[in-house]
């Protein structure tokens, strides 16, 4: 690659991605947007199906990208962050050098709807029950710093505040749950948490970076290790060539990072400080052997492939991106990380958008087209029946009406089948929304909360969380046993209404159950180390531990089960109900093609009129299908995937 090409690379990529991505993603919430209403004036879709596309449409338009950085202290990580994003800023936006670090966890982010600020959150909270969740919506609990955007070169003493310490007893640190040496003074974080509200473009365009200040910090604020860390779409862990992996540097990783999934694209390791290696006598070729002698030591102590390794200088990096100076930008190697995070996470997230607009798609364009077909197939009948009349021969129209007599005969006995298969129906979906029910996951997130807090030894807290996560994981695999019976009773119908009925055959998608377990195993396993370790028995109280219990892992499985109840809601009612519209269209048809030709065997009808009607009612059928085409296309357009014959 050309130097020019890698210049590019390192300062656009990863901008112009974000700009892709919103670009993307307003263009297909304009495309569901424009089917939902087109699908509503054909009487294609009910009220219900229209809500849930709306509903994706404002999910699509709100979405945000989240980057964490994970850090020890001294490892370069705000340094780091002005590098990648604020570089532009011609200044430093965080605090960084020597005794000059951010100590509180900080999210940066922009809000139109409030002015550029710095919101921090006073260290004294922590000695509140409350967790850090209720404090983010009480503005008085805050202090508020303004920002003026306009003059950037005031926004460094703004930003001193999140540099801030104070020293406290060790009494006094234990009442706030935090370490310290008995009889001796603590220095502490003056804040508990900050909150920057800021209109740079990036952040403009939807990135929010999430900067937590190390161990101490994550295992502080467990809302943070099993709550933001973990939603956020890409982690970026920073150790230092200084320093080297150090203890706490693997401790952070092996405890905090490495549980939270396994997929590349969203974990990225930087080696910073590479500046450091060089020196006045060693030459290129030695300066890279050592960093990649560094890049293998810290794969290695962390149990990754070195090719996950970046190793980089984001001093330089800075430096390059303030002086526009291409040549420190390749010293740094800081283009490296951006090309990695345009295109292994802004692109993944795009793909992975497609992909869940894609499975929420496909059953209702499967339906609105079958609908179409079935509304074509009836008038196309009904036009061939009544072209064959044109002598009025009384005697076809007599065994014309016996067939549709006849068909009339099937769709009641269809409908009687259909109102069983809905008593079913119903009553399956009444037992996964028991099982399923979100409250019935509050009302055992409550009780493990008072099982915890009234405990009257330590050792009965795991016994507590152990029946909270035995009873949520039974009745998620009661909902997926069921969920299968439905599948499998739901495709015998499909093929009885199409061989029997002459229905067109409806998508019955398969629905992915196993992501809750996964999602409720790794909660558990994060609760291990959190809520059964000695060091959280000795440092919180029972009352706060069962708090930060229902708060971090509580509130994290009621949102398991209120996905899984919606999204089964949801599928539970993409098959059958496209299949009642069906039979309830064809017996409309079959009705007025009986009515029809009684007219015309009575002349109260005029054949040929008739039949006019019916022609220019079969065109718009086939102009409906002609425009359905071209939404299923810009669609598929839109999410990267070929025209799927199973929705045409």
């Amino acid at each position: 690659m050309s130097v020019t090409g890698t210049w590019f690379i390192g300062t656009k990529a990863f901008e112009n991605s974000l700009i892709e991505l919103k670009e993307w993603r307003e263009s297909t919430a304009g495309c569901l947007a424009a089917f939902r209403r087109w699908a509503q004036v054909a009487k294609l879709i009910d009220d219900h199906a229209a809500s849930r596309l709306a509903h994706l449409e404002r999910r699509l338009s709100a979405e945000r990208l989240t980057i964490a950085f994970v850090a020890e202290y001294s490892r370069g990580k705000s340094e780091l962050i002005n590098a990648l994003f604020f570089g532009d800023l011609g200044a430093r936006l965080l605090p960084a050098g020597p005794g000059r670090t951010t100590l509180c966890p900080t999210e940066i982010l922009h809000d139109p709807a409030r002015p550029p600020s710095i919101r921090v959150l006073p260290i004294e909270t922590r000695e509140s029950a409350k967790s850090l969740r209720e404090y983010i919506t009480e503005i008085d609990s805050w202090k508020e710093i303004p920002l003026d955007p306009a003059h950037p070169e005031t926004l460094a003493a703004a930003f001193e505040a999140l540099s801030e310490s104070v020293h406290v007893t060790a009494a006094e640190a234990a009442s706030l749950g935090l370490p310290g040496d008995e009889g001796a003074r603590v220095e502490i974080p003056r804040w508990r948490y900050a909150v920057v509200n800021f209109p740079h473009p990036l952040l403009k365009r939807g990135l929010v970076i999430l900067d937590t200040p190390g161990h101490a910090a994550l295992a502080a604020e467990p809302e943070l290790q099993l709550n933001r860390v973990p939603d956020a779409d890409a982690i970026v862990f920073i150790a230092s060539v200084d320093s080297g992996v150090t203890p706490t540097d693997r401790a952070l990783y092996i405890d905090h990072i490495a549980p939270i999934g396994s997929e590349s694209h969203t974990r990225f390791i930087v080696l910073n400080k590479i500046d450091t290696l060089r020196s006045g006598n060693a030459s290129e070729n030695e300066v890279f052997s050592e960093i990649d002698r560094h890049v293998r030591l810290a794969a290695e102590a962390l149990g990754v492939d070195p090719t996950r390794v970046f190793a980089l200088s984001a001093k330089l990096g800075l430096v390059a991106r303030v002086a526009n100076d291409r040549d420190t930008l390749m010293r740094s190697r800081l283009y490296r990380l951006e090309q990695a995070l345009s295109q292994g996470l802004v692109h993944r997230r795009r793909h992975d958008h497609a992909t869940s607009v894609r499975a929420e798609m496909r059953p209702v364009l499967a339906g609105t087209r079958a609908l179409l077909d079935s509304r074509h197939s009836f008038t196309s009948d009904q036009v061939q029946e009544l072209s064959a009349l044109q002598s009025k021969n009384l005697k076809l129209i007599e065994t014309l009406a016996r067939k549709a007599n006849a068909e009339r005969a099937r769709q009641e006995e269809a409908r009687v089948t259909v109102a069983g298969l809905r008593t079913l129906h119903n009553r399956q979906a009444e037992e996964l929304a028991r099982l399923l029910d979100p409250e019935g996951a509050r009302a055992r997130g409550v009780r493990a909360h008072e099982a915890i807090t009234a405990s009257a030894f330590s050792r009965g807290i795991p016994g507590a969380l152990d029946l909270y996560f035995r009873e949520s994981r039974d009745r998620l695999q009661d909902a997926i046993a069921i969920i299968a019976e439905v599948k499998k009773a739901m495709e015998a119908v499909n093929r009885k209404f199409v061989e029997d009925y002459g229905l067109a055959a409806i998508d019955i998608p398969a629905f992915g159950t196993e992501r809750f377990l996964v999602e409720l195993s790794r909660l558990e396993d994060q609760c291990d180390l959190d809520f059964k370790s000695r060091t959280s028995l000795i440092t919180f109280r029972r009352k706060t531990l069962g708090t930060l219990f229902f708060d971090t892992v509580a509130l994290n499985v009621i949102r398991i089960f209120e996905i899984a109840d919606r999204e089964v809601h949801a599928w539970m009612t993409g098959f059958l109900r496209p299949l009642e519209q069906q039979l309830s269209h064809s017996q409309d048809h079959t009705n007025s093609r009986i009515e029809g030709m009684a007219r015309i065997r009575n002349a109260e009808t005029d054949l040929v009129a008739r039949l006019s009607e019916l022609e220019a009612l079969l065109a718009d059928v086939e102009a409906q299908r002609r425009v359905w085409d071209q939404h299923s296309d810009k669609l598929a357009s839109l999410l990267d995937v070929e025209r799927d014959s199973s929705l045409a």
